[in-house]
């Protein structure tokens, strides 16, 4: 499932709608992280254009810490991570959903994480690239455990990472006690009405 974007893009042009990117940020296509992302997608109201995307999908590089981009405003990878900054600079509305890796965020999100070094605010090139305004964000986190304090800290740090580029963190929500996505099945009222929530109704 999900809405190539291809598709996504011909909707857009049809209509003015509300563009979503819905990223995925475990390295897993076929786990609880992207079912949860789904059940959103489903629920989005039709003037939106919805696009669900894995990172594990994407060739994104270590930061090598060099700063580079400081001076050039391009990072010396050649990989994919501009593919990924498109996507996020075109949509309106971020939901990014993570799960737990030893009480942490991903790999795969704190690499993304670093990367966008060049378009946050402590990048000190008064000329650097910034994401469109007025942009938002949604944050969604998910373990296995019962004490929802990693839940939290996944989504303080999407938190920080929306206060250095200039996003609105707009809401969260967490999910604990998941081993795997038939457990989201009991969750899905409640995924529901939070995107109706976020997003209003048709």
């Amino acid at each position: 499932m999900g809405t190539s974007p291809e598709c996504v893009r011909k909707m857009c042009e049809r209509r003015e709608a509300m563009k979503v990117l819905l990223l995925n940020a475990s390295p897993k296509k076929t786990g609880a992280t992207q079912e949860i992302l789904r059940t959103v997608e489903e629920a989005l109201p039709k003037a939106t254009c919805g696009e669900l995307v894995c990172l594990g999908d994407y060739q994104v590089q270590y930061c090598l810490g060099c700063k580079t981009c400081y001076q050039s405003g391009c990072c010396v990878h050649q990989d994919d991570m501009p593919v990924l900054l498109d996507k996020m600079d075109e949509a309106d509305v971020l939901v990014i959903a993570a799960p737990s890796y030893w009480a942490d965020v991903p790999g795969q999100l704190k690499v993304f994480i670093d990367r966008c070094t060049p378009f946050g605010d402590t990048n000190p090139d008064p000329h650097r690239h910034t994401l469109k305004p007025e942009k938002r964000c949604y944050a969604i986190a998910l373990r296995t455990g019962v004490r929802p304090g990693e839940c939290q800290h996944i989504i303080d740090t999407i938190d920080h990472w929306c206060g250095h580029m200039g996003v609105e963190m707009a809401g969260s929500l967490y999910f604990c006690q998941i081993e795997g996505k038939e457990d989201i099945d009991r969750h899905k009222p409640a995924i529901r009405e939070k995107t109706a929530e976020w997003f209003g109704g048709d």
